[in-house]
């Protein structure tokens, strides 16, 4: 892979309509021909592959509109490629065919294979110019998560967080206090009871997603997805998400689906049932948050996801995704597609996608901004997401990593994420214990892991 640090955008694009006057000296003009305007440059195309769909896509088809009138030198296309696994899934297929985009939206759990590809371009070694992005502009657990052991990889852009989100008006109208900030599976289970209502289709909790609720509640609990510290210290070819607390996440998610405190495993409708009044509390992604609160017809509140009762809380790790650059064999294709790049972690674009959606700045300077603090006042819900990131723990009490909480990373990770679905199914159709079918699942994974490892020995 070639690794270039460049000049400024406007630097190259002048130095290039220069080179191309003096290739050759014209014949003498007359006034008229000197006084004639040169004819402009064209700009730089630019392709942007992302996987916001709905509303979110409509905020990023703003920011991008955004950028294209704010300068003449770089027109960027957006091209929304379906969801994160149809996106990630069309760029593999994209590889050495030419019809590669110039920057892609990658979700969190594709970060190794990015690392592992040949065609990116680390945004750290862009990071050298004066007036340019730095690392530590960036919230810690981001940088720390798309970073190699060189330096930021991906560019982080969309920040989640799991949230726990409640119906205010029926905790009040049952009597029930909400979920409080550190609270555990039995307490869970304890809210449910208390939740419990005869009509049927009536649910306690809905799940926007069964595999990332596995994994938060995991991390939460202190437990690891991959061996090698979650992949963080070594290449991972074991899961380990088979644990005791891997355990105690499927027996408490299955129990609650086989109780029917919870919809069926197969429920696509998870954010519908949850603001129709279906159910009385939700997890979901941060990122959903303003279609939430816009579309609800009561109250919602937001709290902290639980974690293990034989466990202390650990915090949560990292959702979203990051922006690559992918390259492209010409500099200033590449420098233009990085100005675009900074410009949507710029303050006023970050400060728009968040107030839209709910995903939380990736900037620290961000945190003190008078803006977002009168708009958290406002609305308080956007602020939660901030704080459980903030009391997460990212380091243990003898100031090791905590890598429970930094995140896995493995090659296979996106389809790995099939096998607990895989091991969910197998218990609530009684073909197996949760500890038999993550077991299972843990098998079948090893080997996935192995042969991928098998291309980097």
């Amino acid at each position: 892979m070639r690794i270039h640090t460049w000049p400024p955008l406007s630097f190259i694009l002048i130095l290039v309509l220069a080179l191309s006057g003096c290739a050759s000296r014209p014949p003498e003009v007359t006034s008229v021909q000197a006084a004639a305007s040169p004819a402009p440059a064209e700009p730089i195309e630019i392709e942007f592959w992302h996987a916001m769909g709905n509303q979110l896509g409509e905020v990023i088809d703003e920011l991008v509109g955004r950028y294209n009138l704010s300068q003449d030198k770089v027109v960027v296309k957006a091209v929304y490629q379906g969801s994160y696994d149809d996106n990630f899934n069309t760029f593999l297929s994209s590889l050495g065919t030419g019809d590669e985009p110039n920057i892609v939206q990658h979700f969190d759990v594709a970060t190794q294979k990015m690392l592992d590809l040949n065609q990116i371009i680390p945004v750290h070694t862009l990071m050298t110019e004066a007036g340019s992005l730095q690392p530590t502009m960036f919230i810690n657990p981001v940088r720390r998560y798309y970073s190699d052991e060189t330096g930021m990889a991906g560019l982080a852009f969309n920040l989640s967080v799991p949230l726990v989100y409640y119906n205010v008006d029926l905790f009040e109208s049952l009597g029930v206090d909400p979920p409080p900030a550190n609270w555990t599976f039995a307490d869970l289970r304890a809210l449910c009871t208390a939740l419990q209502q005869p009509e049927p289709e009536q649910y306690c909790l809905s799940l926007g997603s069964f595999t990332w609720s596995f994994e938060q509640m995991l991390a939460n609990s202190g437990g690891l997805f991959f061996n090698q510290n979650n992949g963080r210290t070594g290449r991972a070819d074991q899961a380990e998400f088979g644990s005791s607390r891997g355990v105690e996440v499927m027996t408490l998610l299955t129990d609650l689906i086989e109780s029917k405190a919870a919809p069926p495993l197969d429920n696509t409708e998870a954010i519908e049932l949850f603001v129709s009044g279906r159910a009385a509390m939700l997890i979901e992604s941060s990122a959903n948050l303003n279609y939430i609160e816009q579309n609800s017809a009561f109250e919602v509140g937001t709290g902290f996801i639980p974690h293990s009762p034989t466990s202390e809380r650990n915090g949560v790790v990292i959702g979203g995704g990051a922006l690559w650059l992918i390259d492209a064999g010409d500099e200033a294709e590449n420098l233009a597609a990085w100005d675009f790049m900074q410009f949507m972690v710029a303050p006023e674009q970050q400060i728009t996608w968040h107030q839209r959606t709910g995903y939380i700045p990736v900037r620290i300077d961000l945190y003190e901004n008078e803006v977002l603090e009168d708009f958290w006042a406002e609305r308080p819900n956007f602020r939660t997401a901030f704080d459980q990131l903030l009391i997460t723990q990212t380091s243990l009490a003898d100031d090791t990593p905590n890598y429970a909480v930094l995140g896995g990373r493995a090659g296979t990770f996106p389809e790995i994420r099939t096998l607990i679905i895989q091991a969910a199914t197998q218990v609530l159709e009684g073909k197996a214990s949760p500890t038999a079918a993550l077991d299972a699942a843990a098998s079948e994974a090893n080997g996935r892991l192995v042969n991928y490892n098998a291309f980097f020995q």
